[in-house]
């Protein structure tokens, strides 16, 4: 999850909350406001800086508030304990862009991902106000684990080639799917091809297609399989890497001094 760190300008320190059990969403009241702009307004209340932990525009990009453990301003007798989001718009009377509302749904499982289960409210649930306003999706946030088709998505730790990496798995027929863009972290190249229109994936540092190995890498890997007892799998998933031959045949004559 991409979130921009802006650095804003405050007063004092801010105050690490005493526990985290929910998560409030807010709009900001105003169609078009950057976060230096809710920033500014918060310090002429007289408050340390900006009330809210994230700040949603409507392009889908999410921005630092005051830090996540931070008690914050933006929910009266609920800030000890929350987490508080706010969506750049006025949705009493404007519609939430897709970009916005699917960044929000994706902060919404990257914060539970860590957190584990919050209880989500509005800020008209806690306080007296229309916050954050009578046309804000608030049904279809609260489906935030899952996709257009009904698919759910959770936060996992999944294991790839040996490393553990925390990816947004969608899971449907018990069958659970990485998706490519979160296969990056682990070194992976994501293609495209324009001309059959189809999403590619490379392995890291890999040749993009296998050959067979020649009769010099072959006797090489023969004495290694020999020598070292190595399994043919392991063999082969070495030589699948860019120099991966030459790899094979070192090891071949250090076994063979």
């Amino acid at each position: 999850m991409k979130i921009i760190e802006c650095n804003l300008p405050h007063r004092g320190n801010w105050t690490r909350r005493s526990t985290t059990d929910e998560i409030i969403l807010h709009h900001a009241e105003a169609s078009c406001a950057t976060v230096w702009d809710i920033n500014q307004w918060h310090l002429g209340n007289g408050w340390s800086g900006i009330g809210y932990n994230y700040y949603i525009r409507k392009d889908g990009s999410v921005y630092r508030g005051r830090p996540e453990w931070a008690m914050g301003a933006h929910a009266v007798g609920h800030n000890d304990r929350s987490i508080g989001i706010c969506c750049e718009g006025a949705y009493m009377t404007e519609t939430m862009p897709q970009a916005q509302l699917d960044a929000l749904k994706a902060l919404l499982r990257d914060i539970t991902g860590r957190y584990g289960k919050l209880l989500l409210r509005r800020h008209r649930d806690v306080n007296s106000t229309n916050c954050p306003g009578d046309r804000f999706p608030w049904a279809e946030v609260q489906r935030y684990n899952e996709t257009e088709d009904g698919e759910v998505v959770k936060k996992k730790i999944v294991c790839i080639d040996g490393k553990k990496y925390t990816c947004d798995v969608i899971m449907k027929d018990e069958t659970n799917y990485v998706q490519l863009a979160d296969l990056a972290q682990a070194g992976y190249g994501i293609t495209y091809d324009a001309n059959t229109k189809v999403p590619g994936l490379l392995a890291p540092q890999t040749r993009v297609v296998a050959s067979e190995p020649d009769a010099d890498t072959q006797a090489a890997v023969n004495t290694v399989r020999t020598l070292a007892g190595l399994e043919e799998q392991t063999i082969a998933y070495l030589l699948r890497y860019k120099h991966g031959d030459e790899l094979v045949q070192k090891l071949a004559k250090a076994l063979t001094v």
